[in-house]
């Protein structure tokens, strides 16, 4: 549940200051695919939340902790005036024991798709557990930690939308490796009945004195601040990461998710097995075996890109630090473009139309799902932003109509069709007593004038102005339509001296 107060008023004002803008000029800005803006500005050091972090990375006395500030770099695309935008929040490699919110992809990520027109953030998150005893205790610990970290990070940014110009109901979240462990289990272990056991109150024992310990119970899901605030992500990004088990994975778990995953990756498993191969580490569920759940349970708003014969981070970094020193090698574009495709899937319209033709004239009617603002190529050099434009072509022909749409957070859709008009102008001519009958008609139609012609062409069209069919008769002639769907059609007859068109009923 979104709690926002003036959400509603908000977007109203947002949708007429978005409609004024848009009819000052007809433009296609492709916000959200296209790179809009030349850099991005980055807000710093901006406090998402605060918790309870263990005293070092590599610890034996886990209730050792100090409350301390998780902080996230807020990236905005750089002379925006728009100010309903979705929010992609970015969660770093390094197992949870290395890395911040400063490394190579992460900012990278966050400054692209912020100059396409989103807000990004990349954020810091508690780390530490102990490689040496009670491993799969800690271990647990530290992902949960994780996981509580990166929903105060959705929550902040819904409870902020407005200060930084975020769309409140869609914030999605990306990591890579362990982020990516964060981002999966935000949008899978999701209820309080699925907290593990090994978060709670746990009594742990030492080699080394002192040899008793226990370890607090870490709370639930949402801790800290905006707790009013949904802290679940409404769409995820994983690279190269898994998941406890995929008996997380339940029918009620639809949020869309990107997988992204090696094949031979072993670091993090795209099967099953134990993170770098130390089996000391409990089990995890990679991207295979979770797409394997999601496809059991017929989830259809998921995508994957698997790569055979490729390791941990295969586009070309090292605990997100650039491998060759200046960037990602071939795979980091199409790992970038798979990211900007599917997250604008989350967002955009389904653009759509049909229209009626009356002779040289069409009118068009948008059928789209969502738009909000309208941008038609009538395919003779002209155009309209109207929503039902009637538009009168100089010539008969097919022309190549696109209608190019836009909702209320300017994410778009565009469709392209072919559109015929005729000439059936008869002022010059003087009409002949064409007939066609039976109508309404099961099959076969006649087509009888009083005086001859030398030459009679017919054509029938559904109602949408699509041909069906062409042939050339002669008077008196049978024109089977027997293979006609039941419905209105519309036939036309052109002689050399003149047109008339009829509406008929194929029973």
């Amino acid at each position: 549940m979104y709690d926002n107060q003036d959400m509603n008023m908000k977007k109203g004002t947002f949708l007429l200051l978005f409609m004024l803008s848009f009819v000052v000029g007809l433009a296609q800005d492709y916000r959200y695919t296209k790179t809009l803006f030349p850099s991005s500005t980055a807000i710093p050091n901006v406090v998402y939340g605060t918790a309870p972090f263990i005293d070092g990375p590599l610890y034996t006395m886990e209730e050792s902790t100090t409350t301390q500030n998780l902080v996230m770099d807020i990236f905005k695309p750089t002379g925006d005036t728009f100010s309903l935008r979705p929010a992609i929040i970015m969660a770093h490699s390094g197992g949870f024991l290395t890395g911040n919110r400063n490394v190579n992809d992460m900012m990278a990520l966050c400054d692209s798709l912020a100059r396409k027109g989103y807000v990004t953030a990349t954020i810091d998150y508690r780390q530490g557990f102990s490689l040496v005893e009670n491993v799969v205790l800690h271990s647990t610990r530290a992902v949960y930690r994780g996981l509580q970290d990166g929903r105060s990070a959705v929550r902040f940014l819904r409870a902020h939308a407005s200060e930084y110009g975020i769309d409140p109901t869609k914030i999605y979240f990306v990591g890579s490796s362990a982020g990516s462990f964060i981002a999966l289990h935000s949008i899978y272990l999701d209820t309080p009945a699925e907290k593990p056991a090994l978060t709670g109150t746990n009594t742990y024992t030492n080699v080394t004195y002192p040899f008793t310990h226990t370890a607090p119970d870490l709370g639930p899901l949402d801790i800290g601040q905006n707790l009013t605030f949904n802290g679940k992500p409404d769409a995820v990004v994983s690279m190269w990461g898994a998941i406890e088990t995929t008996d997380l994975i339940t029918p009620d778990n639809n949020t869309p998710v990107l997988l992204i995953h090696g094949e031979a990756d072993t670091t993090v498993p795209f099967n099953t097995g134990s993170p770098f191969g130390y089996s000391s580490l409990p089990q995890s569920q990679g991207s295979n075996i979770i797409n394997t759940k999601l496809d059991a349970l017929g989830f259809t708003n998921k995508e994957t890109y698997f790569v055979a014969g490729q390791n941990h981070e295969f586009y070309g970094t090292t605990n997100g630090t650039w491998s060759n020193g200046t960037g990602g090698n071939s795979y980091y574009p199409i790992v970038f473009n798979k990211i900007v495709q599917f997250l604008w899937k989350r967002h955009k319209p389904l653009a759509n139309f049909d229209w009626t033709p009356n002779n040289l004239s069409a009118t068009f009617t948008d059928t789209s799902t969502g738009s909000l603002a309208w941008w038609w190529d009538f395919g003779d050099g002209t155009y309209s932003n109207d929503p039902q434009p009637t538009h009168v072509y100089a010539t008969a022909g097919d022309y190549t109509v696109k209608l190019y749409v836009e909702n209320n957070i300017k994410s778009w859709d565009e469709i392209t069709k072919t559109v015929t008009v005729s000439n059936l102008a008869t002022s010059s001519y003087a009409l002949k007593d064409f007939t066609i009958a039976p109508n309404p008609t099961s099959g076969w139609i006649r087509i009888h004038s009083n005086e001859a012609m030398s030459h009679l062409a017919c054509q029938v069209t559904d109602i949408t102005g699509k041909i069906i069919m062409r042939q050339i008769v002669s008077d008196s002639s049978m024109i089977d339509l027997t293979a006609l769907s039941q419905g209105m059609y519309v036939v036309t007859l052109t002689s050399d001296e003149s047109s008339k068109t009829f509406k008929i009923v194929k029973q």
